[in-house]
């Protein structure tokens, strides 16, 4: 006779229930969930439901990329099957507040935090390339294999396999999406439909696009690349839109102090989400979902919690010819018999590449906060590098201010504020797009060794695009989060600047104000004086991952430092260099590129004979 049990926690988006079956040994039959649905951690919680119903016990590991949830669900499971064997009572079962007394005692292993001065940690699996021989004994074969199921994997999946492809994919965590699950999914694009009957400029161009991408680009990216995903980004919408996107509406990124006001436009498209709204984090997962519905439905074949570890590679001619992939500890060769796209992203969670490409990146490993997939840790630039590729556009990043969402839209103005560095000077335009702030910051905070604050004033907390109100700005200050000072002499020793050089940069932006002209930099919004009191929040980046990659063409191959194409090997979106300078230039523009360039190697592969 089975009998069911409910248990409850508290998950990362909402309350996650279980309700488990069990049979009179209280061994479990079934389990249903009740978790908010359209989340990344629905994914591993129904990833979850299959690995306990398959082996009858909640004793399983945490769904890898949605660890927080899967995890939780293990708690609220557990929880339940308290109540079974007679540990808990069915009313402190549904207790968020009382904790699962199954839970192990053992804190779960993490990767070590990075230290400075400790050698940093190269957590990717890859090893080098297996030997290719004409005798080599492959385990399956198909026409293209795709390392990484994130946004450009998936992608070149659902267009390879809409081909006629077969289509294989390794993913090695535990659920499909990486880290574009966690973006607004949002694309850049000029000249579509939405853009020309919805916003201010229905005469814009890819053209145009392209030339502000390229500004952006600060001679450090290669005008190919750039070109083909401008005149590429709106085909894309509406190859989306074929798939079942529903497009919405249009916004522009802030401005960039030396980019031509010209080539500028709303360009960033936003999806329905499924609730009339969408472009907030998370809402990425529509994207990926969709297209890894179109994927499967034209036959490709998905392994997940699958990484792969290495190309199969001809010593002698250096093509490639499959990789090697790892599961549960058994390796397989999987052969492509018209090639390999890598789609791993950047290397946004591997502290030694970091360290050795790319010196933002590595800064914000040690002391911000990386929202990246953990998964992330440079697969397929390890792999590429193994193969001879070479490597382009490393150094930037996509960081922003996860506090405040300073920059991130031009329909959100800049609140009065300045930056102020270790000096105690401004240094940068505070309402250009994030990350070109954020790249100043970075410097900053290197040339002095110290942090960089945001300075504002009790009434630039009404302004429109204010964070915090009354309460939650004395809330933070009572935390520490924000410091308070009644004069400039007390801010400046508050945050360690020097008071003369502060009493001037304060008076020269309020004079400046009663102009209504920033004459320093060139600032658009918030254009007011400060008084005291003053508030001082110190800038942290939050990281969405690092950019640089393996050098391509606009077919997606990998070239190697010759600027030769390896036969056989492709790369896609952020694991691909070159078409992104040393800051992120705006939202939209990595999905926009992460989707053509998917697409562009999957139709390169379609059309080799």
């Amino acid at each position: 006779m089975s009998q069911k049990f409910i248990g409850a926690v508290q998950g990362f988006h909402s309350v996650i229930t279980a309700t488990v079956t069990v049979n009179d040994q209280h061994e479990l039959i079934d389990v249903e969930a009740d978790a908010q649905a359209g989340t990344v951690g629905a994914l591993g919680i129904e990833q979850m439901q299959q690995k306990m119903k398959a082996v009858h016990s909640a004793d399983v590991d945490a769904v890898s990329g949605a660890s927080v949830s899967s995890t939780s669900f293990k708690n609220a499971v557990q929880k339940a099957l308290a109540v079974s064997d007679g540990q808990l009572s069915a009313e402190d079962a549904l207790d968020v507040t009382v904790p699962n007394p199954k839970q192990s005692t053992t804190d779960a292993t993490t990767s070590a935090s990075v230290h400075p001065d400790a050698t940093p940690d190269n957590p990717s699996p890859v090893m080098p390339a297996v030997a290719y021989k004409p005798d080599l004994n492959f385990d399956a074969s198909y026409d293209v294999v795709i390392v990484g199921a994130g946004g450009a994997g998936l992608a070149a999946a659902a267009e390879a396999a809409r081909s006629g492809l077969s289509v294989y994919i390794s993913e090695k965590s535990g659920i499909p999406g990486g880290t574009t699950n966690y973006s607004g999914g949002v694309i850049q694009a000029a000249g579509t439909k939405l853009q020309q009957t919805t916003t201010d400029y229905p005469n814009d161009t890819p053209e145009k696009h392209a030339k502000l991408w390229l500004q952006a680009g600060e001679n450090m990216v290669k005008p190919e690349l750039v070109k083909d995903l401008a005149q590429g980004a709106p085909q894309n919408i509406d190859w989306l839109a074929s798939l079942g996107i529903n497009w919405i509406s249009v916004y522009g990124h802030c401005h960039i102090p030396y980019v031509d006001d010209a080539n500028f436009a709303d360009r960033i498209h936003i999806y329905d989400n499924g609730t009339g709204k969408g472009g907030g984090m998370g809402d990425g997962l529509v994207l990926t979902q969709t297209l890894l519905k179109a994927a499967l439905a034209a036959g490709a074949t998905i392994d997940y919690e699958t990484p792969a570890v290495a190309l199969v590679q001809d010593t002698n001619n250096h093509n490639v010819y499959g990789v090697k992939v790892s599961h549960d500890g058994q390796e397989r060769l999987i052969k492509a018999n018209r090639g390999v796209i890598l789609a791993t992203a950047s290397i946004d969670h591997n502290p030694a590449l970091a360290k050795a490409y790319n010196a933002q990146h590595y800064n914000d490993l040690m002391f911000n906060t990386c929202l990246s997939a953990k998964s992330d840790t440079g697969d397929g630039l390890m792999m590429g590098l193994s193969a001879g590729g070479a490597v382009s556009g490393m150094g930037g990043t996509i960081d922003f201010c996860g506090k405040t969402g300073n920059g991130t839209s031009n329909q959100v103005p800049t609140i009065p504020l300045i930056f102020v560095n270790g000096a105690g000077k401004r240094f940068v335009c505070e309402d250009a797009t994030y990350a070109y702030q954020y790249r100043a910051i970075f410097q900053q905070e290197k040339q002095f060794e110290k942090p960089t604050y945001m300075i504002f004033d009790q009434r630039s907390i009404s302004e429109p695009g204010s964070v915090w109100a009354t309460e939650s700005l004395a809330a933070d200050v009572k935390k520490g989060v924000v410091k308070r000072a009644d004069s400039i002499a007390e801010l400046a020793d508050l945050i360690d600047v020097p008071v003369a050089n502060l009493h001037a940069t304060i008076a020269t932006w309020n004079e400046n104000m009663t102009q209504g002209n920033d004459l320093e930099f060139g600032r658009r919004t918030g254009l007011k004086p400060l008084q005291a009191p003053f508030y001082a929040y110190h800038n942290q980046a939050t990281n969405l991952g690092a950019i640089g990659g393996l050098t391509i063409n606009v077919d997606g191959q990998v070239l190697d430092n010759f600027d030769q194409p390896i036969t056989g090997l492709y790369a896609a979106g952020l694991n691909a260099g070159g078409w992104l300078g040393p800051y992120y230039p705006g939202s939209g523009t990595a999905i926009s590129g992460i989707v053509h360039q998917g697409r562009k190697a999957a139709q390169a592969l379609a059309q080799l004979n």
